[in-house]
């Protein structure tokens, strides 16, 4: 047997009761006792690997309920600029990243502050990169910054006008200045090189290991679908037992409907690679306004696009909850919620029909009378709490007076539903630690008081951290095995530098991730530089 005791700080469990432990005696990668004694530990287990925290607090591994796991990697194979405090920073750090490359290959991330990335310029870019073709992305992706040859090869020069839904930036004399918003990013990023299929693979497992890194031990792939490759290579990581996360990896309606046709259900795997349920966009988003509202959004003539009308959702949920696939709807807007809600009573009092998972994943804009439906239907809302300080803007500017209606985090965990938080990564930043934030703080690290969205909806760090853990992991139908520090669960957890239920909220700007555990084994420890 493989015994370990873990004892030193407070153990934050996020059991039913929150309870705080002083030690946790793990045997085979489970947890078998936890007491407040770490004396009673060592008296139990005598002859236990003793493996002693001297600062901090220890809490159950994050679980991110909603990545796309494929875009994330490749995204950030070379450098994550989500951690550039200044464009000095960024620019050493690009400049590092084109030094590795062969000539003329492309140095591409993404995670930039667009407060940076404004402040750039091609010439800044092009001083660093050597001329490779370089574009920089903002954390949400409706901005970038791009070099003259990144530019150059897209056939972007001084005379080509703004395309319809984009802008190209323009400084005096409306010469270029490299910075390009919405669809005029897609001017550049046509011409990026299709990821060959080993380059891929080795995106993924640095993207699995970056991950880890922020101490997520679960994971809910969205992004999983026949042509990517990712399914095959998590497979390939796990035969090889170089799968050091949990994933559960949701799949697209044409793969349900195989999967159903051979009787494969949702949870079919094993502890660290399983299917999870099919992922079903309803509506469009608030960055382009095609998130789907009970209103017309102000200024505009459209409240945005639903993706499937409502017998086609119901047809489609009811074929694939008979074959025990469970379902995560994506709704942005109101009406898109409503919609999706309405389905779901539906599905729910069908007879024969399989009690399974229901989620809604973004939930991001909700009525009052919408809100009370989740508990009542048991329905689970996966939110993203990252994206509010860059969703606030576009609120307040096409919503109007409805903006409050927008992340109501507070509302809908004080309704009773189950609330996870996720990333939605690449889209958002990955860190849980400024996920933490931004649903306590209702503003980005960054933001003063003053830019605090809607405060009244501010959850409390403990309730914050339940939803990252415990949530998530029911979002994942995995609220059994992981989630919680309790007998008879992986020992799946992470050490944190600060205590973030003991310290102000601001500390977790400064926190770090010291050691990261999965099925009790170290899958990460921080090495400070030197």
């Amino acid at each position: 047997m493989n015994v370990k005791i873990f004892y030193g700080v407070p153990f934050y469990t996020m059991d039913d009761e929150r309870s705080t432990k002083r030690a946790v005696v793990t045997v085979d990668g489970n947890i078998e006792f936890l007491t407040e004694n770490p004396n009673e530990a060592h008296n139990l287990y005598p002859e236990a690997e003793v493996i002693r925290f001297s600062e901090g607090c220890v809490i159950p591994g994050f679980i991110d309920a909603h990545v796309n796991l494929r875009s994330f990697s490749v995204l950030f194979k070379d450098l994550d600029l989500f951690s550039a405090a200044d464009t000095s920073d960024v620019i050493e750090m690009v400049g590092k990243a084109a030094s590795g490359k062969r000539e003329g290959e492309w140095v591409f991330s993404g995670g930039l502050k667009k407060a940076l990335l404004t402040g750039l310029t091609k010439e800044d870019l092009d001083a660093v990169t050597e001329g490779h073709p370089t574009i920089l992305f903002s954390q949400d992706l409706c901005a970038a910054v791009a070099n003259s040859k990144a530019l150059a090869v897209s056939g972007i020069d001084e005379t080509r006008s703004d395309p319809y839904g984009g802008k190209i930036g323009r400084g005096p004399e409306n010469r270029l200045n490299g910075v390009l918003f919405e669809r005029a990013i897609e001017l550049v990023q046509r011409h990026i090189p299709e990821e060959k299929s080993k380059s891929v693979e080795s995106a993924i497992e640095k993207g699995l290991a970056k991950l880890v890194s922020y101490g997520i031990t679960t994971i809910c792939d969205c992004s999983i679908s026949p042509d990517t490759g990712t399914l095959r290579t998590l497979m390939k990581l796990q035969r090889h037992d170089k799968l050091k996360i949990r994933v559960e990896a949701m799949v697209d309606e044409g793969e349900a409907v195989r999967l159903g046709e051979i009787g494969v259900p949702s949870g079919f795997g094993n502890e660290k690679l399983r299917i999870g349920g099919i992922m079903l966009l309803v509506d469009g988003t608030l960055a382009s306004l095609t998130g789907y509202m009970s209103k017309p959004y102000v200024g505009k003539s459209g409240n945005g696009l639903l993706l499937m009308s409502d017998g086609e959702l119901y047809t489609l949920l009811r074929n694939h909850y008979s074959n025990y696939f469970w379902a995560a709807l994506s709704c942005v807007g109101d009406k898109a919620n409503e919609i999706a809600l309405k389905i779901f009573s539906r599905i729910s009092s069908e007879r024969g029909l399989p009690r399974m998972l229901k989620r809604i994943d973004f939930a991001q804009t909700l009525k009052d009378e919408d809100i009370r439906q989740f508990p009542e239907m048991d329905v689970i809302a996966v939110m993203i709490p990252g994206q509010i300080p860059t969703d606030r803007v576009n609120a307040v500017k096409y919503l109007g007076p409805d903006a409050g209606r927008l992340y109501r985090c507070r509302s809908i965990l004080s309704s009773g539903a189950t609330v996870a938080f996720a990333s939605n990564t690449p889209y958002a930043p990955v860190n849980p630690l400024y996920g933490l934030y931004c649903a306590v703080e209702r503003k980005g690290f960054d933001d003063g008081p003053e830019l605090r969205f809607y405060p009244r909806e501010r959850v409390s760090i403990d309730d914050a951290v339940y939803a990252y853990t415990m949530g998530s992991a029911a979002a994942c139908g995995m609220e059994s095995e992981v989630g919680s520090i309790e007998q008879g669960k992986y020992a799946d957890f992470v050490h944190l530098s600060h205590d973030p239920m003991r310290s102000d909220t601001e500390q977790l700007q400064k926190t770090e991730v010291l050691d990261v555990f999965v099925g009790g084994e170290a899958v990460y420890q921080y090495e400070k530089e030197q």
